[in-house]
């Protein structure tokens, strides 16, 4: 008789401690703005409005590897304007030459470094700040837009 009980009891404190998390997360609601997934990355970007403050969300894992655990999620608070704007120098790095240094956006919490692979494609790297270990990803111009929503 107590197997039941206790198994009541239990089912009973997770079905009510998870319908209070879920009612307190749900009062910012996420936007995604675009993401792509294949077979070697997976990258997205999610915006929230939190008290009339765009909170976005840049996230991405390296799937090329699976031993290793490269993944990132970079939050940032920005204007429409300073997303387009972040969005244009990501872009711009796609024109860059082989030999130009790394163009750096600082970020509240770390810098994102971009750069241009040979094939044209977009190179994403970051570092969070007090850390040496970088995270990386790469983007085709169509990928970019995509994400970004520019489709």
């Amino acid at each position: 008789m107590k197997k039941p009980f206790i198994s009541l009891i239990a089912f009973l404190t997770f079905n009510f401690s998870y319908a209070q998390i879920d009612e307190t997360n749900s009062e910012y609601s996420v936007e995604s703005i675009g993401k792509i997934s294949t077979l070697y990355k997976f990258v997205e970007l999610t915006k929230q409005v939190i008290n009339d403050e765009n909170i976005y969300n840049f996230k991405y894992q390296n799937l090329e590897f699976p031993q290793m655990k490269d993944m990132i999620n970079v939050r940032f608070a920005a204007t429409d304007e300073e997303l387009n704007e972040m969005y244009n120098k990501i872009l711009m790095s796609s024109k860059m030459k082989k030999n130009d240094p790394i163009r750096y956006i600082d970020l509240p919490k770390g810098r994102m470094g971009l750069t241009r692979l040979s094939s044209g494609q977009i190179k994403i790297l970051y570092t969070s700040q007090g850390s040496n270990e970088v995270k990386w990803t790469w983007l085709s111009k169509g990928q970019l837009r995509k994400v970004f929503g520019k489709n």
